[in-house]
Formats: C-alpha cells, sequence, structure tokens
C-alpha cells in the first residue's frame, strides 16, 4: 500500500475537478482518500492509496486528464506551480515499501513520457544537485520552465503542460495559519523568519505568506516537512507569538489534505488539537475524515499490503 498526494493546478472549475475525480477512480486497486479544493491557490489536492499498479493507472489517467483540460498559460493563483499536474509525490506507508515506491516512480516517469510531459525527479528521487527541495524544482514557476527544459529528467515540454516534480517523500504536513491585523509584508516576514532557512528558522519547515480573499485573512503557508521534529502545535505557538508581538491576532489554521495521527502526538486527545490550533476556524472539521489511520481503518485498508 502506497500513498500518493497529488497537487493539480485547478481549484476552482468543478466541472473540470469532477471529471479529473472521476477518472481517479476508475481503475482497481486504488482509494481516492480526500479532495482539498483551493479557490485562491486555484489549486487542488487529491490523497490517493493503493497498489503501485493501481496508483500507475490512476495517476496515468489524472495526468491525461490536467493535460486535456488544464491549461497552464492561462492558469493564475496564489499557489507557487510550474505545471497542470504539478506535483506527484509518492510516499512508502511503511519502511518496507520504500522499494516499491521508487519502482513506481521509474513507471511513472515513462507513462508520462509516453503522453507527451515530463518533468523532474525532486525529494528522494532527485537526480539534480539541490533537487531535494520541492522550491529549487519550482524556481522561476511556469513562466520560467520553458527556459529550463532542456533539463529535464524525464519526458518532453509542452507548454500546455508546463511541468512536473515526481519523487518518493516521506510524510508531510500541509499547514496553513490564519492572520489578521497584520499587512502582507509582515505576514510574509514572519514566514520568511521561521522556515527553515530563516534567521530563526525552524527545522522542517517550509512557509511562505500570502493573503487569502476566500477566507478574508492572511495566512502562514506551511509544509511541515519532518515530523519527527516539527508538529504543528509548536509551529502554530510559534507564529501565534509573532503575530502578538506585531499586534496582529492568529484566527485557528488549516490543514490541507489529511494528516497522519502522530502529527498531533503531543496532545492528549484529537478534540484538544482541533480547540487549540482552531482546526474548524475556517470549515467544520471532522478527525474520522482528516486523520490517515481513521480513513484506511473505515476503508479497511490497513492491513493490505
Amino acid at each position: 500500500m502506497l500513498e500518493c498526494v497529488v497537487n493539480v493546478s485547478e481549484g476552482r472549475r468543478s466541472e473540470i475537478l469532477d471529471t479529473l475525480s472521476y477518472e481517479i477512480q476508475q481503475p482497481t486497486g486504488v482509494y481516492l482518500l480526500h479532495e482539498d479544493r483551493g479557490w485562491d491557490a486555484n489549486r487542488t489536492v487529491f490523497t490517493l492509496a493503493g497498489s503501485p499498479e493501481g496508483l500507475l493507472a490512476a495517476l496515468t489517467r489524472l495526468a491525461q486528464g490536467c493535460l486535456e483540460h488544464i491549461d497552464m498559460r492561462h492558469q493564475s493563483g496564489i499557489h507557487p506551480r510550474i505545471g497542470a499536474l504539478d506535483v506527484c509525490p509518492i510516499v512508502p506507508m511503511r519502511p518496507e515499501d520504500k522499494v516499491a515506491a521508487h519502482a513506481l516512480v521509474a513507471l511513472l516517469a515513462q507513462a508520462f513520457s509516453a503522453l507527451g510531459i515530463g518533468g523532474w525527479f525532486y525529494a528522494q528521487s532527485a537526480h539534480q544537485p539541490d533537487f531535494d527541495l520541492l522550491a529549487r524544482v519550482r524556481n522561476g514557476e511556469y513562466e520560467g520552465v520553458a527556459d529550463r527544459a532542456s533539463t529535464f529528467d524525464f519526458g518532453v515540454y509542452n507548454p500546455r503542460f508546463g511541468a512536473m516534480a515526481l519523487g518518493v517523500r516521506p510524510f508531510l504536513l500541509a499547514y496553513n495559519i490564519n492572520v489578521t491585523g497584520l499587512s502582507l509584508g509582515q505576514v510574509k516576514d514572519i514566514a520568511k523568519d521561521a522556515r527553515e532557512s530563516g534567521s530563526r528558522g525552524m527545522k522542517g519547515l517550509r512557509a511562505i505568506g500570502w493573503e487569502t480573499p476566500e477566507f478574508n485573512c492572511l495566512q502562514v503557508s506551511c509544509n511541515l516537512v519532518d515530523l519527527d521534529v516539527l508538529r504543528p502545535k509548536a509551529l502554530f505557538e510559534r507564529i501565534s507569538t509573532d503575530v502578538a508581538q506585531l499586534g496582529g491576532e492568529t484566527m485557528g489554521s488549516e490543514l490541507i489534505g489529511l494528516a497522519p495521527a502522530f502529527a498531533f502526538s503531543d496532545y492528549t486527545s484529537m478534540e484538544e488539537a482541533c480547540a487549540h490550533l482552531g482546526l474548524d476556524a475556517l470549515a467544520p472539521f471532522d478527525p474520522s475524515t482528516r486523520i490517515l489511520e481513521q480513513i484506511l481503518a473505515s476503508k479497511r485498508l490497513l492491513s493490505k499490503n
């Protein structure tokens, strides 16, 4: 059993997203666990789990759908992106699944190349220096892809599609903290200071600041890439302190996609975590539909190989 948390550069046109969701679910041996559509980001995160064979078929269909329905020459949103199917991470759910994960990445690269699209390997599959960091792969975003396409690790450049980042990575948490009472510049500075490369950086944190008109607030948008060293509780408290020192206020937070249960292990219960982090500030939060293990258990997938 492998997980894939695939990001596509469309979050506004429901008819297209319904089509992509349908395509994902057609092959046997794959399960769509969650779908997170973002209007301001113009981005959707599909969380899948299944056998390598099932994921290969589902992701090939998804890539074909993205090529047909998303034209990056006319796409915009607040989230950094390089292509229609922007990021395709394969996540081993157990240590013994790593070999299968790397084998699937190789097969996906072949399948995507056959569709006439391409991109770079990243994270644990990176072939190029520094491409273990997704931000380096996205340098210059879609608008800079044409000038970099000669360095693709697989496939060919199609201006309609752009490029993708494909690779094996461990669990990470996509997590946004809502901020009011500050300027966008101040929030960007807070994010810059907190991320791992910042002057007071937190190990395992990637962060940017942006404005979300849909929610009438600003956000520190984060990826927690090493949950062994950084979890939401410590991050939320740090950002809340930094925001308060500048005269602003944090108004809860937002989980994107799913989270493994251990991400909240420094709370006594998910109820405590939800209350402290304000995970229901923007929308109702139900742990039974947002915690990976609970969803897998409900689908009776935990015991499958």
